[in-house]
């Protein structure tokens, strides 16, 4: 599918070129793609090498932040591009900058031929266009760690349980940010007590048992994966009267 045919496919989407380039024989080019909303505007970025599927960088296929851990990975090809990539930090990223991630390229668009082409491209040239493009006008412009082989969710901690007879769900997902809400709704995440975030380093999560009304220690170990386990079966779960601890 060419170029033309698959900017057609982004509806009401304005896509423009910001750069071309060349790797191994095989041209390149890095697309701008803004959405136009009601009130603001989205610009997203896509990847496309040779004649293979474009990369979509956007909120689908990147994280808000680094992983909390590599193991999280498991045996899933990754490649990191930076050799000291940004930390992990226990605190909330700055909202009104895009923070550094991992891209994530789904097995069921991208062979592993084809993701090792992208990693190799990326190795090679990304670190030259994030100098030249993560300021100014550019300055939410993605800040690629690395690739990963495999859907963001597929990394997430997902265990399931019920509030008030309905089922919720805690998930911790890969940039450690951990999550509670209705099974069926993640738009509007609610109140836990749980730590707003993984507290590296030795994987902390923290309940508190302050006035703020939310789930108690016992109500959190009720809450299961698919295999069983609890959240205490891959982190380190404690009780702690402080609130400001969950920061």
């Amino acid at each position: 599918m060419g170029l033309l045919s698959l900017l057609g496919l982004i509806a009401c989407d304005n896509a423009h070129t910001v750069l071309k380039g060349s790797f191994k024989g095989k041209p390149y080019e890095l697309l701008s793609i803004e959405t136009k909303g009601f009130s603001t505007n989205r610009i997203d970025y896509a990847l496309k090498l040779g004649s293979y599927k474009q990369v979509r960088i956007d909120a689908l296929t990147t994280d808000w932040g680094p992983p909390y851990a590599d193991e999280l990975y498991g045996n899933a090809r990754r490649v990191y591009i930076d050799k000291s990539p940004a930390p992990y930090s226990n605190q909330g990223d700055d909202p009104q900058r895009h923070p550094a991630t991992m891209l994530y390229l789904s097995p069921e668009r991208f062979s592993k031929d084809v993701f090792e082409q992208y990693a190799s491209l990326l190795q090679s040239e990304w670190p030259v266009i994030d100098q030249q493009f993560a300021r100014d006008e550019y300055d939410r412009f993605p800040r690629i760690l690395g690739l990963v082989y495999g859907e963001p969710q597929s990394f997430a901690r997902l265990f399931t349980g019920k509030k008030e007879g309905k089922p919720h769900a805690i998930k911790v997902e890969p940039d450690g940010r951990v999550r509670y809400s209705p099974l069926t709704d993640w738009a509007n995440d609610e109140y836990s007590g749980l730590s707003d975030k993984v507290q590296m380093p030795g994987k902390h999560i923290y309940v508190a048992t302050g006035k703020l009304t939310g789930l108690t220690l016992a109500q959190v170990q009720s809450y299961k994966d698919e295999l069983g386990k609890t959240l205490s079966d891959y982190f380190l779960v404690q009780e702690t009267p402080d609130t400001l601890s969950l920061k």
